[in-house]
């Protein structure tokens, strides 16, 4: 690749000159989130995929269904904080900004996330979904912009 042809693909456009590059990145998380929405559906129509599903987030999720959402006829494969954060890092991928602005965000919903659980844990609350997946989502993406800002501040340095 010619020296002019890596300074604009270095600058996020499409070595063609034509567009921006296509990140593909947040279509991971995004995949994960479907995939936990769609298995209550797979339970009912593909039993075995639905399971194998099921199974896979088993290993990283307690998927209790008094805090999971229901859709179809059943609970959501994950509970309402990690479908946040799955939707959350989709978000933080697709945004650009500074490391300072993404670890505080980070720090922020972090300390709010624990204090979540910790008020719920001394029955100062009840098991409020909404806030959960509100949680899970600033979280979620206060990591993935901590990330993709350092991944980008790296790969610049590099070039």
């Amino acid at each position: 690749m010619a020296s002019g042809q890596w300074l604009v693909a270095s600058k996020g456009v499409d070595s063609r000159g034509i567009g921006p590059r296509w990140n593909w990145w947040p279509m991971l998380p995004l995949a994960l989130a479907c995939a936990a929405t769609a298995t209550p559906y797979l339970f009912m129509h593909v039993p075995l995929i639905g399971l194998m599903l099921d199974r896979g987030f088993a290993l990283v999720c307690h998927q209790r269904p008094e805090r999971s959402f229901w859709i179809f006829p059943g609970s959501v494969a994950v509970c309402a904080r990690c479908l946040g954060i799955y939707l959350g890092a989709t978000l933080g991928l697709l945004c650009r900004g500074g490391t300072t602005v993404a670890l505080r965000l980070l720090i922020t919903a972090t300390t709010l996330n624990l204090l979540d659980a910790a008020t719920e844990l001394v029955r100062l609350h009840g098991n409020w979904l909404g806030v959960r997946f509100g949680l899970g989502v600033a979280l979620g993406a206060g990591a993935a912009l901590l990330l993709s800002s350092s991944v980008q501040g790296v790969s610049n340095q590099l070039s």
